[in-house]
């Protein structure tokens, strides 16, 4: 009976949506769309502007105005009582995060956000947190920065203060939207191939939305092709790249 408890258990995908429909004020972006997600893949979002991929990833965490649907994480239903819990083991890295550069918000502070579910809003940051913060800092290249006001720092800078933020966390599951886009080839190849080894080392199972195609080919084991809120695609690379240059 045991072993079939642990079967049963294995069998549960770590993201699931069950006919999602998603709208904002009068328009649907996404229609009855279902899908299952497992532990560990390394999954590309990939379709045109527009196509419902960010929306896709708010509903995963729980950001998105639902109107019907379910979505799943680790079997458990994503709801506005379990959506708290549930969202403290997500990462979400946004395509936008903008702050005035006038605030005298530094990297440190916006990084230190991420952790805010697990340590409190108005807890200062422990050993724990700051051992994870100098860590990150240093595995991203941002060390020399991290007491700069945010809204002063280059894109490339942005963005790995982001992912940061989203890590600090300690989640099983991490949300990527548009990482990769307006930063030059070698910032972009550095940050694909940390990517790469926190999505192995910390066993995560991790979204990446992107609309370029090369990116998907050189990080991704599956995908996932969205065109106008309905997924015409979702499978093996290999089985995509095949169908995108039929």
């Amino acid at each position: 009976m045991l072993c079939f408890l642990k079967s049963v258990v294995k069998m549960k995908p770590e993201i699931e949506l069950k006919n999602v429909t998603v709208g904002y004020l009068t328009e649907t972006v996404i229609r009855e769309l279902s899908l299952t997600i497992g532990k560990g893949g390394l999954v590309g979002i990939f379709g045109p502007n527009g196509a419902g991929k960010t929306t896709l990833l708010c509903a995963v965490n729980g950001l998105a105005v639902q109107t019907g649907g379910s979505v799943f994480i680790r079997g458990r239903e994503l709801n506005r009582y379990s959506g708290i819990k549930l969202r403290k083991s997500i990462g979400f890295v946004p395509q936008h995060f903008d702050i005035d550069p006038r605030l005298p918000i530094s990297a440190r502070e916006v990084i230190l956000m991420g952790r805010y579910g697990k340590m409190g809003l108005f807890r200062f940051a422990g050993r724990t947190e700051r051992k994870l913060l100098e860590g990150l800092s240093e595995m991203f290249g941002i060390s020399h920065v991290i007491h700069k006001p945010f809204g002063q720092l280059s894109g490339g800078e942005k963005k790995r203060v982001l992912i940061a933020r989203a890590l600090i966390k300690e989640p099983s599951i991490m949300l990527l939207d548009e990482i990769f886009a307006w930063l030059d080839k070698e910032m972009g190849e550095k940050l694909l191939g940390i990517i790469k080894r926190i999505h192995h080392d910390w066993q995560l199972t991790t979204l990446i939305v992107s609309h370029d195609l090369k990116m998907i080919e050189n990080v991704c084991g599956t995908v996932i092709w969205i065109q106008k809120g309905e997924v015409i695609f979702n499978g093996k690379k290999s089985e995509f790249l095949e169908r995108v240059n039929e």
